[in-house]
């Protein structure tokens, strides 16, 4: 019961503050489309007989680049549902453009970092399927609508100078493919090296400001057009970047409502947020949750409840997911129920406010700007070691 009230509590003092609409809009955020992470069952299997630390999480479990059947399978809920306007249920991924070039950095001995475009690493994972296809077949019917969520998801400076200090397990990880293997020496933020924009350095500082304009003309390739909104891997993110997301050309960036940032000695402060503060870029931030892969996961109740919740404040209901939910080359079962879940969540969405409109971020986004003024971000003085 204490539980419950203080969910409950949460899930409405978020929504108090910033930019209100009286619409029903529902957005769908998945985070980590394009980046590798698991290349398969068997790699798996193999780095832990080579006593490798993998983590039980369920992205070392479940996660890698989706294929032909996982989009087949994930569109074909989502076209089952429309809007008052006749809108399909779409999902807005928030994608990785780009994935380490292991080749040409074991070549180099591991000296300088290079990248490969994520469609590249698409076809040396599934050969002659042209996965690619799925995506341009998702965004011509408005079911998949990308965002930018970063060149890498590597905290890159990080993980080459351990490669180039020669550490055995992560070099033999490195063999396989994989990158997030958490190894001793690493500063507690960037552990598995997932954080891309943590940094104790001006010169790592440097390296990122360019990954950010990377990352924007690589998304500009892949799609046509640049995004709409930047969303940080792991929400770390240095205030002097947001200069340089609005430089490139993005308008929005997502934040936490506390979000954390490195300080010069590489600790960590913080900014407060609501949805609507305008500095540079166009801040907002997400106010719901659907992981039916996670551990703990509450179903779809949980969802529902907080979805309420934002409508009952006047707010779009920004959902947070992440790929694993529906990726299944690894666990089909993974698959099949983050998708069963998602038809049920989708029905009853409907069922409970049949006026709901369904919107991709980039839309939702445009729909709120014109009601935005600029106000002042607050900064948090104290400095913690860790998120």
């Amino acid at each position: 019961m204490i539980h419950r009230i203080k969910r409950t509590l949460i899930n409405n003092v978020k929504n108090i503050p910033g930019w209100r609409t009286n619409r029903k809009i529902i957005v769908f955020e998945c985070d980590d489309w394009g980046g590798i992470r698991m290349p398969s069952a068997k790699i798996r299997e193999e780095m832990i007989s080579k006593g490798l630390n993998i983590s039980e999480s369920r992205f070392d479990k479940y996660d890698t680049l989706a294929n032909i059947d996982d989009f087949e399978r994930m569109f074909e809920v989502l076209s089952a549902f429309t809007d008052r306007s006749g809108n399909p249920a779409v999902i807005t991924p928030l994608v990785v453009v780009a994935n380490p070039d292991f080749e040409q950095i074991r070549e180099h001995d591991f000296s300088t970092y290079s990248f490969e475009p994520f469609r590249d690493t698409l076809n040396r994972y599934y050969p002659g399927q042209d996965v690619f296809r799925m995506w341009q077949n998702g965004i011509s019917k408005g079911l998949f609508m990308p965002e930018l969520h970063g060149r890498d998801h590597i905290s890159v400076p990080f993980w080459m100078q351990k490669l180039q200090e020669g550490d055995s397990d992560l070099r033999s990880a490195f063999d396989c493919g994989y990158v997030s293997l958490e190894v001793p020496g690493v500063p507690a933020p960037v552990s598995g090296f997932r954080a891309e924009y943590y940094f104790e350095s001006e010169a790592q500082k440097d390296e990122l400001k360019q990954a950010i304009f990377d990352g924007v003309t690589l998304f500009t390739d892949l799609f046509g057009r640049k995004p709409n909104a930047f969303v940080p891997g792991n929400g770390i993110f240095h205030p002097e970047f947001d200069e340089v997301v609005a430089s490139s050309g993005a308008e929005f960036l997502n934040v936490f409502n506390r979000s954390p940032y490195p300080a010069a000695s590489g600790q960590l402060k913080y900014r407060r947020f609501v949805s609507g503060n305008r500095k540079k870029v166009t801040y907002y931030t997400r106010n719901c949750a659907f992981e039916p892969s996670e551990n703990g996961y509450g179903g779809i109740e949980d969802t529902l409840a907080q979805i309420s919740a934002s409508f009952r404040w006047g707010k779009p209901a920004i959902i947070s997911s992440h790929r694993v939910n529906f990726v299944g080359s690894i666990d089909e079962s993974i698959r099949e129920f983050g998708l069963k879940e998602l038809r049920q969540l989708l029905q009853e969405i409907q069922g409970h406010w049949p006026d709901v409109e369904f919107m991709s971020t980039g839309n939702m986004l445009n729909e709120m700007q014109p009601h935005i003024k600029t106000r002042r971000i607050s900064n948090l003085t104290k400095i913690e070691t860790n998120i």
